[in-house]
C-alpha cells in the first residue's frame, strides 16, 4: 500500500478493511519517513507495519 493510500484509509469515516499478514487490522498513523504505519489488531495489540505489506480488501 502507498504512503498516501494508507492515509486516506486512517483518516476516512468508513471502515475500510485492511489486512497486515492476513489478519485484519486499524491504521492509527502513517509514518513517511519510515515507509511504516502503526496498526492495532481486534484485541488491541498494537505494532508497526510495513505499508507493502497491508493489504487493502
Amino acid at each position: 500500500m502507498d504512503i498516501q493510500r494508507a492515509k486516506e484509509i486512517m483518516d476516512s469515516p468508513k471502515i475500510i478493511n485492511v489486512t497486515y499478514r492476513g489478519t485484519p487490522v486499524h491504521i492509527d498513523a502513517v509514518f513517511e519517513t519510515t515507509s511504516y504505519a502503526r496498526v492495532h489488531y481486534e484485541d488491541g495489540t498494537a505494532v508497526n507495519a510495513a505499508l507493502d505489506e497491508l493489504q487493502e480488501n
